[in-house]
């Protein structure tokens, strides 16, 4: 039997409140190294920062970016089956699709990407997925992978005034009627001419299409 602590979990949800559409995959064996930004921990409405949940390590700080690189691996040689697997030998595609769908591939109920979450011990982050890549190690006869190792970025979303976030991490504002894309990336990045790139991110048919009510996501955009 795994403690629930002992092993490092990535889930996926469909809102930003972390509650509903939840789809987890869990690593096999936990990271061997990882890096991790961390920057002030900002206090919610009516609390003390020294009240809340460390997700850090560190007192009064948090995680802004968590880059992690972790191993699938269905050769049979570890005693945890990847997720999405069934049965030893066979190929990891199942689970590199367990893991897209947890915490990359566009939500059908929301469609935008998941809000993703990730644990491990006394570490957590919440946001969404900045990047992710897949090197292919080992394949069986017939070419089927059978090995891969994963690098995973997650980056966390500001909740609060985004003038006072870091211009490292995603904004999520929620859309109100009268609201303008030009606008907010003028606010947001300096630079109105970025509307276009936010439309396409967040799946928009026009940059006019603002639905009263969404949040759009506001990433790090390097100039």
């Amino acid at each position: 039997m795994y403690n629930s602590s002992d092993v490092f979990t990535i889930a996926g949800y469909d809102d930003d409140g972390f509650s509903s559409g939840k789809k987890e995959f869990v690593l096999q064996i936990n990271p061997e190294k990882f890096d991790i930004i961390v920057g002030d921990k900002k206090p919610a409405p009516g609390k003390k920062a020294d009240g809340d949940r460390l997700v850090s390590g560190e007192p009064g700080k948090e995680i802004l970016k968590w880059n992690f690189t972790f191993l699938i691996d269905n050769t049979g040689v570890l005693p945890r089956l990847p997720t999405g697997c069934s049965r030893a030998g066979s190929s990891i595609a199942p689970s590199i699709e367990a893991l897209r769908e947890a915490c990359v591939s566009i939500r059908n109920a929301t469609h935008t990407k998941p809000f993703v979450e990730a644990i491990w011990a006394d570490l957590s982050i919440q946001g969404r997925v900045s990047k992710i890549s897949a090197r292919y190690e080992f394949f069986d006869n017939k070419g089927n992978p059978l090995r891969s190792i994963i690098t995973l970025e997650i980056s966390a979303i500001a909740k609060e005034n985004p003038n006072l976030q870091s211009p490292d991490i995603s904004r999520m504002p929620t859309m109100k009627g009268g609201d303008n894309l030009v606008k907010f990336c003028e606010d947001y990045y300096k630079d109105k001419t970025y509307y276009i790139k936010i439309a396409e991110l967040n799946n928009m048919s026009s940059f006019r299409a603002i639905e009263k009510g969404k949040r759009l996501e506001f990433p790090p955009i390097k100039k």
